[in-house]
């Protein structure tokens, strides 16, 4: 599926009350998300991983196949917990160094123009100051033909994983049918964006990516276990099939695989 950048909707402000985002990288979700990616082909050459929190997902990205992954994050923090991380696998697994580096860095990266062959946006786009402004900078480092997977809070699913801030007070736990809500009020209150499937589509291609692909992430219940242990477990071996029906369109994140255009079609 294509899409043109042409008239497309302005990216929506900042949300209210930011929420800093967390790290999804605990196992079975980090290789049900990257399973995706293989399947797809895209785990190969140089990444980028935008938002990269303590680095989880950008170690996996050389373990399940890419030449070298590149982390950047706004906390300085999580890149000192990243850089552990880092040292740790090198220690341990013996591989070879340089594989993996990163960096504290908001909209500017320190990479030159066209210099890596895919990007990963993992639950960070709803976060970010100026969703337009981080996806133009992925596009400058990102080289013609070469993909972003962002992959963001779907409204269909009817829970608020981010919580809210009502009347002064926080909820840091899932809130139920927040994302059903108007977005005049439900924007108000929300700790950080969720978009329809529709609107993280036109986001990406209104930064100037040609859209190739919107799917859908099923919640795995590894960090909020609402299941009893035998469901959960019973719902996994699931997936596969729950993903061929319409069903899927319920599912915790919307997947948009992009690509930068080719030379001559860029604009």
């Amino acid at each position: 599926m294509m899409t043109s950048a042409t008239s497309l909707p302005r990216a929506r402000s900042a949300p209210r009350y930011p929420h800093p985002g967390g790290s999804t990288a605990m196992e079975v979700n980090l290789n049900y998300r990257l399973g995706k990616l293989k399947k797809m082909g895209l785990l190969r050459g140089v990444w980028l991983d935008c938002g990269c929190a303590d680095g989880g997902y950008t170690e996996a990205l050389v373990a399940w196949g890419a030449a070298r992954a590149i982390g950047v994050d706004p906390e300085q923090s999580r890149i000192d917990q990243a850089n552990l991380r880092k040292q740790e696998n090198e220690a341990t697994s013996g591989r070879r160094p340089g594989l993996t580096e990163y960096h504290c860095s908001t909209d500017n990266f320190p990479l030159s123009d066209a210099s890596v062959d895919a990007a990963l946006m993992n639950e960070v786009l709803e976060h970010v100051s100026d969703e337009t402004a981080t996806l133009r900078e992925i596009r400058r480092v990102l080289r013609p033909g070469g993909h972003i997977v962002v992959i963001s809070p779907n409204r269909w699913f009817p829970f608020e994983g981010h919580g809210m801030q009502f009347l002064g007070r926080d909820f840091g736990f899932p809130v139920p049918v927040l994302p059903w809500l108007p977005s005049a009020w439900s924007s108000r209150v929300m700790a950080a964006r969720n978009y329809w499937p529709h609107e993280l589509r036109d986001v990406v291609a209104a930064a100037g990516f040609e859209i190739e692909l919107v799917d859908y992430v099923l919640p795995v219940f590894e960090y909020y276990r609402w299941l009893p242990k035998s469901a959960i477990s019973a719902y996994r071996r699931m997936m596969p099939l729950i993903e061929k029906t319409p069903l899927r369109k319920f599912g915790v994140s919307t997947l948009v695989l992009a690509r930068r255009p080719l030379e001559g079609a860029d604009r």
